[in-house]
C-alpha cells in the first residue's frame, strides 16, 4: 500500500492505497468523453456536408444531361422539319444518349429512321415504346404509317384503329378525327372504298358545326362513292356559308356523279363564278353542258332535234373509233377479230343503208343509231382509256341509259 502523497499534476493529496490521483483520473475521463463527442459531431457534420455537396454535383450533372438532351432533340426537330432526315437521325441518337428511356425521343428517332427508309429499325423502337405504354396514341399512329409504307393493309388498319381509341394530349376528339381521316385517305389510296365509306359515315355522324370540316369530309365521301351522304354534308356547309365555292362545287359534283346533270349545272356555274380557278369543277361543268347538248333522249326535243343530235353523236363516235384504231395500230379496212373492226363494219353498213335525211328520223332509228354510238364509246373506252370532252359526254349518256352512274 502506498502512503498518502501529493499528485505531481494537480498538487492534491492522493489517498492512501490509490495508485493514481482520483481527481486527475476524473478529469481525464471527462475530457475524453468531451473529445469523443466533439469528434463524432465533426465527423457527422463532414458527412452531411459531403452528402449535400454530392447531391448538388449530381443534380447539376443531371440538369446538364437534361439540357444537352433537350438541345439535341430541338436540333433534331428542326432537321426533321427541314426534311434533313439523316441529320435528324444523328441528333435524336445524341439526345437519347443523355435520356435513354424518353418515349418522345424514341418516337422522333423512329420517325427519322422511317424517313431514311429504315422501316424495320423504326418499328423496333416503336414496338419497344408501345410495350411499355400500349395506349400511346402517337406511337400507334406511327406504327400504322409504317404498315402503310409497306402496303400492309390489315396491320395499318389495326394500328390506326388503336390510335383512334388511345390517349392523346390536348383535344382528344380533334386528334382522333384526324387519325380517322388519315385512315380514310389510306384506304382510298389502297382502293378500299367500301371500308373508307364505313369509316367516313362514322366520322360524319360526329362532326362539329364547322363548314370547312363538312366540306373536307364531304369531298372524301365523294371519292368513296357515297354521293348521297356527301350531298347532305355539302348542303349543311352551304347553310353556314352560302357563298362557299367548295360547298357549291361539292353539291354540283354529287348531282353530276348521280347523273342529275340539270341539277348539277347551276351549282357548278355558281362555284366557278366565285372561283374560276376550280379546274376540275370547270371540266365537270363543260361535260354537263356537253351531255345536255348531245343527249337525243331529252324529253323536250322534237323529232328533228333528235335526228340532228343522233347524227352528230354518230359522227363523233366514228371519229373516236378511227382515233382509237390508229392509237392501237388497227387497220379498219382489214379483216380480223378485233372488236373495233366489227364496230366499224356495223357503222359503215348503217351509213350505207340509211339515207342522210332519214338518219335517225324516227324513234326506232334514233335508238338503233345511239345503240351503235354507245357500243363504240364503251368499247373504245376499254381499248384506249377513258375519253375526254364530247366523247366522255357520250359515254356518260350511255351509262345513264343503262341505269349506271358516271
Amino acid at each position: 500500500m502506498q502512503p498518502d502523497r501529493c499528485c505531481p499534476r494537480c498538487g492534491q493529496m492522493i489517498p492512501w492505497g490509490c495508485q493514481g490521483c482520483p481527481l486527475c483520473a476524473a478529469r481525464g475521463s471527462y475530457l475524453w468523453s468531451v473529445g469523443r463527442d466533439a469528434l463524432l459531431a465533426i465527423v457527422s457534420i463532414t458527412l452531411v456536408f459531403l452528402f449535400v455537396f454530392t447531391g448538388i454535383v449530381v443534380g447539376r450533372y443531371h440538369r446538364l444531361e437534361k439540357r444537352l438532351a433537350q438541345d439535341w432533340y430541338d436540333r433534331g426537330q428542326q432537321a426533321l422539319k427541314a426534311r434533313q432526315a439523316p441529320v435528324a437521325l444523328a441528333d435524336f441518337r445524341n439526345a437519347l444518349a443523355y435520356s435513354r428511356d424518353n418515349p418522345i425521343f424514341q418516337l422522333r428517332l423512329a420517325q427519322a429512321l422511317a424517313a431514311t427508309g429504315r422501316v424495320p429499325e423504326a418499328r423496333t423502337y416503336l414496338l419497344s415504346v408501345r410495350e411499355r405504354d400500349p395506349g400511346n396514341g402517337p406511337v400507334n399512329l406511327e406504327l400504322a404509317r409504317l404498315a402503310a409504307i409497306e402496303h400492309s393493309i390489315p396491320d395499318a388498319v389495326q394500328y390506326y384503329h388503336n390510335a383512334v381509341y388511345c390517349e392523346w394530349e390536348g383535344d382528344a376528339a380533334v386528334q382522333r378525327r384526324a387519325v380517322r381521316l388519315e385512315l380514310v385517305k389510306f384506304l382510298l389510296d389502297a382502293d378500299q372504298k367500301a371500308a373508307a365509306r364505313a369509316e367516313l359515315i362514322g366520322v360524319a355522324g360526329n362532326l362539329p358545326p364547322d363548314a370547312p370540316m363538312h366540306i373536307e369530309v364531304g369531298s372524301l365521301l365523294v371519292s368513296a362513292g357515297a354521293y348521297d351522304d356527301a350531298l347532305t354534308l355539302f348542303r349543311q356547309a352551304l347553310a353556314a356559308q352560302p357563298r362557299s365555292p367548295m360547298a357549291l362545287a361539292g353539291v354540283g359534283a354529287c348531282y353530276y356523279y348521280t347523273g342529275r346533270y340539270a341539277l348539277a349545272e347551276p351549282y357548278l356555274n355558281r362555284a366557278l363564278r366565285l372561283n374560276p380557278k376550280l379546274t376540275e369543277t370547270g371540266a365537270m361543268r363543260d361535260t354537263v353542258r356537253a351531255v345536255m347538248e348531245l343527249d337525243p333522249f331529252a324529253r323536250w326535243l322534237d323529232e328533228q332535234q333528235r335526228e340532228q343530235r343522233a347524227r352528230r353523236d354518230f359522227e363523233l363516235a366514228m371519229t373516236r373509233l378511227q382515233s382509237c384504231a390508229g392509237q392501237r395500230g388497227v387497220d379498219l379496212q382489214s379483216e380480223g377479230n378485233d372488236p373495233l373492226l366489227s364496230l366499224y363494219a356495223q357503222a359503215t353498213a348503217l351509213e350505207a343503208t340509211t339515207p342522210r335525211r332519214a338518219f335517225g328520223a324516227s324513234s326506232e332509228s334514233v335508238s338503233r343509231t345511239m345503240d351503235l354510238v354507245f357500243d363504240i364509246e364503251k368499247q373504245t373506252s376499254q381499248a384506249c382509256g377513258e375519253p375526254q370532252g364530247l366523247d366522255l359526254a357520250l359515254l356518260l349518256i350511255a351509262r345513264e341509259q343503262e341505269g349506271g352512274r358516271p
